[in-house]
């Protein structure tokens, strides 16, 4: 049993990297760059707040079976985690993974790097809503 729900104007990351390739495009922030054009800003800022409630998600419920064709990018910057058949101690082959999240150096590129203030921010909602200090990290 489960849920389905159609998400409309959103594409995985991995259907996404193969319209890239064809394109020539050579980045995920490149996609950003040129599909967001003057808006990037804004998409950046919904895929920075939503990267840190999906990372914290997977923290929590130990979500598994995390790759590009279970993440989905909607039109409007957010990163929507799709397939939750994998979570707290049930995995793919039946082993635990090591990290409870990922977080993919495209993904902090299209932040704008480690330095940036996206990543800044994704720093501190992370650590606000995960009940850790900051200092940790």
């Amino acid at each position: 049993m489960g849920i389905m729900e159609m998400l409309k104007d959103s594409v995985t990351i991995s259907s996404l990297k193969e319209k890239m390739y064809k394109q020539n495009i050579s980045s995920l922030n490149d996609f950003f760059e040129q599909y967001y054009g003057k808006d990037v800003e804004k998409a950046r800022k919904r895929f920075c707040r939503s990267l840190a409630a999906y990372s914290l998600l997977c923290y929590f419920l130990q979500i598994k079976d995390r790759h590009n064709g279970n993440i989905m990018l909607h039109k409007s910057g957010h990163i929507v985690h799709i397939d939750f058949g994998f979570f707290l101690s049930n995995a793919p082959g039946g082993g635990l993974e090591k990290v409870p999240f990922k977080l993919l150096k495209e993904y902090v590129d299209v932040l704008g790097g480690y330095r940036s203030k996206f990543f800044q921010e994704f720093r501190r909602l992370f650590y606000k809503y995960s009940g850790r200090e900051e200092s940790l990290c």
